[in-house]
């Protein structure tokens, strides 16, 4: 019986101490998970590292004159070490007062007694990373390292500094959207997106180690990988000459208070964008580079792209600058929707290509283009797309909108006439320069580019040549006698783009108005008005596009609008480019080159006597007058008086001028031949009898 109570006994005891020991470790875990996991996840904290990428300094960006226009600016973000070992009581007790005023006198955004209470309490809690600014210019850094605490040195006073950077254009919004924008909730843009393999560089690796609170600070460590810093880059604009075409844009949008606008120059021989300009209204009512109008702006061009109609009918052998076609008062229908020159152009009956151009015609362009392609339409598509109008330009930029040519089986009967003047297709302001470009470099088509060069430390690793088709687009013929008809646009007497002529320099373009409209939304009642065109035209160096947007105002067309923006801009180019200019004592003036016969109005003899300051014997009473230079280069003018009852010669005049006159005084007109009126079939000086027809004789 004792020894049954003895072995109860014993294993009650064993029992009893098991339960002891259990509640015991309970207990203990218990503390470890509530007590001190302040303390266990330190030490977590201070076990766990990671490696970290080191960005590159990415490479600049240059213009082609040397200016700084991207590059990347190191700003510093500060912390304190209160747990660094070096850090002794009596030096951070020493130190706390003068720093929480320097913090105060700096960054005032507490008081100094919050500074120090802040210092204080970081300090008791061994804090490993205490914020202290978190974007410090380099200026502001050397001084904060002599600030009180942070003198005695990098682990004494605990100063944690960690560099990044910040992309800046040091010339503002000048080519802002050409060059680019670095964002970090978007997508890239510009140069900065497009040349980012060269810019970026590569990054290196830094390891890390967590502490308490989440935040991570820097371990040295001999395995740390340096980045390999980004290219720079040389880019072919000019800032000189973007400044031109920048600040003549926004002048000129805040006068007729235009939506957007955009400028583009172009070195014609080889591609070279030397400026590009893209301004829009902001709300605030200012204007800024907030999109790439240049090459995302798709919209049907209007008359600008007549020209591509003539060049085909050129190249293909149709017609010659002395053909000419009978509009019809400027009237016409094609699959039965009626065409007509908006309201002008009535008094013409027969145009020849340059008259035409000059007038912007519409019916002319469509005529022709329907009269030779109507029956082989891929014939046209095929001429198109031999111009390179049928693809983008390629330039280095991304972003380029896809110019818009439907394929001929899904042309209507009216679809040849609508785009013979600008209509059913649609480009970009640059897709058109490019084109017109062709034209000025004799039908050789380039590439525009942008990036020249890219240099690694100043030695350049790679150079980018102009890209030159092999194959031109047309006959230089053809080339030629499409330059001619543009001068005339500028240099007739009721050229659409009279008002921009210089007797300093000659200007080749085209006007250029149409109706604005957004994907499906339809036509709106706002005009897209544009100019292209390039200078000097006899020695083509640049070629140049205008394009405004929304312009308010009496005259929203593109003579009107953007034509003088082309004229102030190559006006300046013109006169900071000595290359351009010929020495005074080295070249006669233009009063003194040969003079082609001009028929005009008494008011417009006087305008070319105020421009050219050559003296007429002209008389008030004059409602029109013929000048022209005889074989002795002297000038004679006479009178042309629409007012008598007798028919008028019209020998020596071109097929447009004797229309002109002859239809002004009430006659008809038919001619055969091409050149100039040889003969007439009812002699100057007789009657005239209202509708009667006159055959005129051409060679």
């Amino acid at each position: 019986m004792n020894i049954k109570s003895n072995i109860l006994f014993r294993i009650y005891l064993i029992g009893a101490f098991c339960c002891l020991f259990g509640i015991a470790v309970l207990g203990k875990v218990y503390q470890i998970q509530n007590d001190k996991v302040h303390n266990w996840k330190q030490l977590a904290d201070s076990l766990t590292t990671n490696v970290f990428d080191i960005p590159a300094e990415r490479g600049n960006i240059y213009s082609a004159d040397d200016k700084l226009l991207a590059t990347s600016v190191p700003y510093f973000e500060l912390h304190i070490d209160f747990a660094s070992k070096a850090m002794k009581d009596e030096i951070f007790k020493s130190n706390v007062d003068s720093l929480a005023y320097y913090m105060w006198k700096n960054f005032n955004q507490n008081s100094i007694e919050e500074y120090k209470r802040q210092l204080i309490k970081a300090r008791k809690q061994k804090k490993r990373y205490f914020a202290l600014c978190d974007k410090a210019d380099y200026t502001l850094l050397k001084e904060i390292k002599q600030w009180p605490l942070f003198r005695e040195g990098k682990f004494k006073g605990g100063l944690i500094v960690e560099t990044h950077q910040e992309r800046k254009n040091p010339f503002g919004f000048l080519a802002k959207r050409t060059i680019g924008l670095i964002r970090e909730n978007a997508q890239d843009i510009g140069l900065e997106e497009a040349a980012d393999s060269l810019l970026s560089g590569v990054e290196g690796k830094l390891l890390k180690q967590k502490i308490a609170g989440g935040e991570w600070i820097p371990l040295k460590s001999t395995g740390q990988i340096e980045p390999k810093n980004g290219y720079d880059i040389i880019t072919t604009i000019d800032l000189g000459l973007q400044d031109i075409a920048e600040t003549t844009l926004q002048e000129k949008l805040t006068e007729y208070q235009a939506e957007f606008g955009c400028a583009v120059l172009m070195e014609v021989k080889t591609g070279a964008i030397k400026a590009i300009a893209n301004l829009g209204k902001t709300k605030d009512e200012n204007y800024d580079e907030i999109y790439n109008y240049a090459l995302g702006l798709s919209n049907e061009p209007g008359s600008v792209f007549k020209a591509a109609g003539y060049l085909a009918l050129f190249d293909d052998g149709f017609i010659t600058p002395l053909d000419s076609i009978n509009t019809n008062h400027a009237s016409a229908v094609f699959g039965g929707q009626p065409l007509t020159d908006d309201g002008h152009n009535t008094q013409y009956t027969f145009l020849t290509p340059g008259k035409a151009l000059a007038i912007s015609s519409n019916v002319a362009i469509a005529k022709w283009i329907n009269k030779f392609y109507a029956q082989d339409k891929q014939k046209y598509y095929n001429k198109l797309e031999q111009f390179g109008l049928t693809s983008t330009t390629k330039i280095d930029l991304k972003g380029e909108a896809s110019p818009m040519i439907r394929k001929p089986e899904k042309w209507s009967g009216m679809s040849l006439a609508w785009m013979a003047h600008g209509y059913e297709v649609k480009f970009t302001p640059l897709q058109i320069l490019a084109f017109y470009n062709a034209i000025a470099n004799g039908g050789t088509r380039v590439k525009p580019y942008l990036v020249q060069q890219v240099l690694d430390n100043g030695t350049v690793i790679r150079n980018y040549k102009p890209q030159v088709n092999k194959v031109k687009i047309c006959k230089p013929q053809a080339a030629q006698w499409a330059k001619e008809l543009m001068l005339r646009v500028v240099e007739d007497l009721n050229g659409t783009g009279r008002g921009i002529y210089t007797s300093h320099y000659r200007i080749a373009g085209k006007t250029g108005t149409a109706k604005m409209s957004f994907g499906n939304t339809g036509y709106t009642n706002k005009n897209l008005s544009s100019f292209v065109g390039f200078f000097p035209a006899d020695d083509p160096m640049y070629s140049c596009i205008v394009v405004v947007g929304g312009p308010q105002g009496m005259l929203t067309t593109g003579g009107a609008v953007s034509a003088p923006i082309f004229r102030i801009m190559a006006d300046k180019i013109i006169t900071s480019n000595i290359k351009s200019n010929k020495a005074i004592n080295k070249d006669s003036t233009i009063a003194e080159q040969p003079m082609p016969i001009i028929m005009a109005s008494t008011d417009a003899i006087k305008n070319i006597n105020k421009k050219l300051h050559i003296k007429f014997d002209l008389k008030e009473d004059w409602d029109f007058a013929m000048l022209k230079t005889d074989s002795t280069n002297k000038r004679t003018i006479s009178q042309v008086d629409f007012n008598k009852k007798t028919v008028p010669s019209v020998k020596g005049l071109l097929l447009d001028d004797a229309i002109y006159l002859l239809e002004n005084v009430g006659l008809k007109v038919v001619f055969s031949g091409k050149g100039k009126v040889i003969n007439q079939s009812i002699s100057a000086g007789m009657p005239i009898n209202k509708g009667s027809l006159i055959q005129l004789y051409l060679n």
